[in-house]
């Protein structure tokens, strides 16, 4: 059984999301605030549900925390502002929901994030790191230098959100003013082109994220 810990400051909410989720078969723990969240930080969960909007702390500083010993994190907030739920992503959150959000979506999100990488599943992409390609439907893709760096930082990243402010930073020079998101859009576009249309999808204003059935590794 998963563990999981579920910081929610609305202990009535905490508790329906708590019941809820045993129901699925998760182990939560319900913590209400930051300092008795601090206290978990030794502790072993396989993902925490963090709502940022704590009433004796910051919950970014919580998530920074969590993502540095290697826990996965779902960020719950009332903030439905783009810029911030692309920063929260920028900062290592595995995914976000805004609230209210309905329980089965929440439960859904758990369990893509922690799903493990080697399913045996059908699917139709194999990244080949050792031999440095990528194969679609068993047909290797002629990919630039540049569109292998990203579908492969994609598929490594499988099921997470990839906010576009991290894929400028990552693959592109700072000091290249000329790039821009319509480069970024540009080179998603030729990728999708050389695979599947739906290979890649957009998560509007944030970014990106490549969907987790579609992945295994193959060496």
């Amino acid at each position: 059984m998963k563990s999981l810990l579920l910081i929610e400051d609305d202990k009535i909410i905490g508790k329906e999301i708590k019941k809820f989720l045993e129901k699925n078969n998760f182990d939560v723990k319900l913590i209400v605030n930051y300092k008795e969240a601090c206290k978990e930080l030794d502790k072993d969960y396989s993902l925490v549900i963090l709502d940022i909007n704590l009433p004796d702390g910051n919950g970014i500083n919580l998530l920074d925390k969590f993502i540095k010993k290697g826990t996965k994190v779902i960020i719950t907030t009332v903030v439905d502002d783009v810029d911030f739920i692309a920063k929260s992503l920028d900062n290592g959150a595995s995914d976000y929901l805004t609230k209210p959000f309905n329980l089965n979506i929440l439960r859904a999100r758990i369990t893509a994030c922690l799903r493990d990488s080697n399913l045996d599943v059908k699917s139709d992409f194999s990244l080949r790191e050792g031999e440095g390609k990528i194969y679609y439907k068993n047909k290797e893709v002629s990919l630039t230098a540049l569109e292998y760096k990203i579908l492969s930082y994609f598929i490594k990243n499988k099921g997470q959100i990839i906010t576009r402010n991290q894929l400028l930073e990552k693959f592109w020079d700072s000091r290249e003013s000329y790039v821009n998101d319509n480069t970024l859009t540009a080179t998603i576009k030729r990728i999708r082109d050389k695979t599947a249309r739906d290979a890649v999808k957009t998560v509007r204003g944030i970014g990106y994220r490549m969907e987790l059935w579609f992945i295994f590794f193959g060496f």
